[in-house]
């Protein structure tokens, strides 16, 4: 009995703490993205990466994460599931031992922008996590199922397609859940806001400059009264060209109703001359630094939409409105007067469209397992 609960307690520990890791990067895959980059640029060997590897290491980080939690979770393929999940921890502990000591990148990213550990904090959680994988991989026999053999396919089957769709849904939009400072509803003035004990605010970052005299234009854009949309465009050499079409349009709309447009870019001001040729853009450029702009938007170029220093909306280059929904003032557009919901509430939502179809799967494999049991008692009988 003791051994039953500590091998069922580590797994379920781990089992925990992998969904969890696992799905803040499947709904922020870019974010993870941007970590690796970050960590190749440390390492010196960005040069030698593809231009798409950062991006598919994320996703295949993030799905086998996610896939390994739940199959933890319903005890699916228990010895194999527990043995892949000893050596990927077996790897990365002794690598977060590396980051803690020379501490190339401040934030290992785990958890994403979610729940931020320091690279000490972050190699003593991968050291409890190794001693419960260590535990669970000796005693995966004593591992409780809670759902059959004949069903564990279906469960596995249905993770992995959740977890592709939803990276899918992620990288062409933005993220279901957004848990970065420039989240819809948020007030940039009060994101940095110094607190009475000094506490760094959650944007400290974020400086806009003026490309010609070099003068810093923050407060007086933020505090700017009215409607105003910024295009984030972090680097304009990969940006999505495609969208000029839109920009256009959505510049057309801002000069006949008076609102605000303007562009944010770490570029320099050739790349931002070559954009104004190719594009034909009207708008002002600005200078900000290209860690706060992927931060505002995970898209290139992506669009933020405020009023005074409130974000009301935020959009992808998928998803920029284009002339048929710029048909009228912004007062009376629907998507100028939507509340974000709560956290709890996004959460609640996106956990439902996974939680709900799996839960009723498992209610069927009981049914049918009793149903069997009955059945065989009965004819022994």
């Amino acid at each position: 009995m003791v051994k039953w609960l500590i091998a069922n307690s580590s797994r379920l520990i781990l089992a925990l703490v992998l969904i969890f890791s696992g799905i803040v990067k499947l709904i922020d895959p870019h974010g993870t993205e941007y970590k690796i980059e970050d960590y190749a640029l440390s390492f010196g060997v960005s040069e030698f990466l593809p231009m798409y590897a950062p991006l598919v290491l994320a996703i295949a980080l993030a799905m086998f994460e996610f896939c390994m939690g739940v199959n933890l979770l319903f005890v699916i393929n228990r010895r194999l599931t527990s043995t892949l999940v000893l050596i990927f921890l077996t790897i990365f502990t002794p690598f977060t031992l590396y980051l803690a000591i020379e501490n190339p990148v401040h934030d290992c990213g785990c958890f994403g922008d979610a729940w931020k550990l320091t690279n000490w904090q972050t190699f003593i959680k991968n050291v409890i996590l190794l001693t419960f994988a260590i535990i669970m991989t000796m005693y995966h026999k004593l591992q409780s199922r809670l759902i059959s053999i004949h069903s564990q396919w279906l469960v596995s089957t249905y993770t992995w397609v959740f977890g592709f769709v939803l990276v899918s849904y992620s990288i062409y939009t933005l993220p279901p859940i957004d848990f970065r400072p420039y989240y819809i509803g948020a007030d940039l003035n009060k994101q940095m806001q110094w607190d009475d004990s000094g506490n760094v605010p959650p944007i400290s970052d974020l400086i806009i400059t003026d490309p010609v005299t070099g003068n810093d234009l923050t407060d007086s854009l933020i505090n700017l009264p009215g409607w105003k949309f910024w295009v984030i465009i972090p680097r304009i050499e990969n940006a999505d060209d495609g969208v000029m079409d839109k920009l256009t349009e959505l510049t057309d709309y801002c000069n006949n109703n008076g609102y605000q447009i303007l562009a944010l870019t770490a570029s320099n001001d050739e790349m931002i001359n070559n954009w104004r040729d190719f594009t034909g853009a009207e708008y002002d450029f600005n200078v900000v630094d290209e860690i706060p702009l992927k931060t505002m938007v995970r898209s290139n170029p992506g669009l933020i939409l405020l009023s005074g220093s409130r974000v009301v909306n935020k959009w992808a280059s998928s998803q920029i409105p284009n002339a048929s929904e710029l048909d009228k003032p912004l007062e009376e557009i629907s998507w100028t007067s939507n509340t974000d919901s709560t956290l709890a509430e996004r959460a609640g939502i996106l956990l439902s469209w996974y939680l709900i179809p799996l839960l009723l799967c498992t209610i069927i494999d009981r049914a049918w397992m009793g149903i069997k049991m009955y059945r065989e008692k009965r004819n022994r009988i």
